[in-house]
């Protein structure tokens, strides 16, 4: 039987229509009501998190902070609570989150508060029939998931980080990470009506325990990508580079571009130059194949000559060359300089550029000595495929004679 996902309490909430306007009018009318609103949210909300709770995720939300923030609390509280919330977007009670949102404002609302709490919020919950579950994706919906819980935010006494409903909570011992969640946690999500996802609840020690959050794995201070990431993001190669998908060269280097970039700079921050360096092996052994079987996307060079620096030439970005770029930023390489003071006062400083041109040649070499191979295979295929065709054109003739 076939579910009618409108009857759902995540699903689309755009749906009063008036008669008067068009439906792509009201559509509009609606998503600014709902941004402004947003706006009006989270002006009133980002002052008092930026007090007491900086590094909120609604106050900053840019992985590399996140990873600073674990490296450095880690330090002083090796021991954590993890744990995420079961169904969170379905399971948002309207009653409780207008309370939340009510409180937040103290007990005499501005007028415009009023307004808003009066209209355009029960305007967009009323899309759901049972009364909770807020959609996911809206500007509004991110504000008012955080605002739900932010009275527990606000209990915790200790450092953490939150992204929507996962938490990492630092704590100096494994007893205070057991304290937290059953006096704290426990008893503010019973009183919201939502759950702790079992499957996800883990203590423990940083230094020893595996961490996984945001998508990266935090063991014995290292930072890495998370398998399960991994897997999506080569599937999602694989979709794009599918032989059915008839597409031309410059539509598929986009795409792939697409997903080279979001990866790349999300996981930058982690120690990933191996797992970059086989995704961009990866991909162009894709992006061959695709070409070379696929007869609308031909490339001016021919499919045969598809090395690597052809293929770069024709547009496609590298994980490695991200990664690169950020360490090269992140950590300059220290030049040793010996400074001599010669009778004119003058400064001399010696460069070790010697070094790094031999390095610079080696790894020239290196990359040369991979197209070689690449094209000496190439080579012995099409030796194969012409030897083939000899013998078969021999063995025509001898029939023939």
């Amino acid at each position: 039987m076939a579910y009618n996902t409108n009857n759902l309490p995540y699903f689309n909430h755009s749906q009063k229509i008036s008669r008067s306007k068009s439906k792509k009018e009201n559509l509009l009318l609606q998503k600014d009501k709902e941004k402004m609103l947003a706006r009006f949210l989270l002006r009133k909300i980002r002052p008092r998190l930026k007090e007491k709770l900086p590094e909120h995720y609604i106050i900053q939300s840019v992985p590399y902070k996140n990873i600073d923030f674990i490296k450095e609390k880690s330090k002083s509280y090796p021991y954590f609570l993890k744990f995420d919330i079961r169904l969170y977007y379905p399971s948002i009670n309207h009653a409780l989150l207008i309370k939340e949102v009510e409180v937040m404002f103290g007990k005499e609302p501005t007028r415009r508060m009023k307004k808003h709490l009066k209209s355009i919020l029960p305007e967009y919950l009323s899309s759901s029939p049972y009364g909770k579950g807020i959609s996911i994706g809206s500007t509004l919906s991110y504000v008012l998931s955080a605002a739900f819980l932010l009275n527990l935010d606000l209990k915790i006494p200790r450092p953490f980080l939150r992204v929507v409903d996962d938490y990492l909570i630092f704590c100096k011992n494994r007893k205070e990470a057991e304290v937290i969640l059953g006096s704290i946690v426990t008893p503010e999500l019973k009183r919201l009506n939502l759950e702790i996802n079992e499957k996800k609840l883990k203590s423990g020690k940083f230094h020893k325990d595996k961490v996984d959050f945001i998508g990266f794995n935090y063991n014995a201070s290292y930072f890495t990508i998370k398998e399960s990431k991994k897997e999506n993001f080569k599937d999602n190669i694989v979709k794009i580079t599918h032989l059915t998908k008839k597409k031309p060269t410059e539509a598929i280097i986009k795409q792939l571009n697409n997903q080279i970039l979001g990866f790349g700079h999300y996981y930058k921050h982690a120690s990933c130059k191996k797992d970059f360096e086989e995704f961009d092996s990866f991909i162009r052994m894709r992006l061959r194949r695709y070409l070379s079987r696929n007869k609308d996307s031909k490339n001016t060079q021919g499919n045969l000559l598809l090395t690597n620096n052809t293929i770069k030439s024709i547009g496609l970005k590298s994980l490695v060359e991200i990664k690169e770029k950020y360490d090269s930023k992140k950590n300059p390489i220290s030049q040793k300089t010996t400074k001599k003071t010669i009778q004119s006062g003058k400064t001399i400083n010696t460069l070790s550029m010697l070094n790094l041109e031999q390095k610079a040649h080696v790894y020239e070499q290196k990359l040369i000595l991979k197209e070689l191979k690449q094209l000496t295979s190439l080579v012995k295929s099409i030796n194969k495929k012409i030897v083939n065709i000899e013998n078969k054109v021999v063995k025509e003739k001898k029939i023939e004679r």
